[in-house]
């Protein structure tokens, strides 16, 4: 499951950089807007710079937006799942 992890944070990156290269010519996309994944108990947190996103179930491989609060899914916004969603996916619902 770690490589699939690992694609998606890339593939997450990458979708959103064309966008902010666009916007922000003089500040380096690398540096500004890194995504880790953060190991918990029940989910891997997918997050973007210092700012949660995503978390991601371990025990059913679910992917979802959390809610106000770092660290509590919304189940209410299913995001997709860890063998079907893109990081073009995560990057398009990011705000929605």
């Amino acid at each position: 499951m770690q490589e699939k992890i690992d694609r998606l944070l890339i593939d997450w990156h990458e979708a959103g950089r064309a966008a902010f290269e666009r916007a922000y010519k003089s500040l380096n996309y690398d540096a500004q807007y890194p995504k880790v994944a953060v190991e918990k108990r029940k989910y891997i947190c997918l997050d973007e710079r210092t700012t949660g996103a995503y978390l991601l179930e371990k025990a059913t491989g679910n992917i979802y937006r959390i809610k106000s609060k770092y660290g509590v899914p919304n189940f209410k916004k299913l995001a997709g799942h860890i063998d079907t969603v893109t990081g073009a996916d995560l990057a398009r619902n990011r705000w929605y």
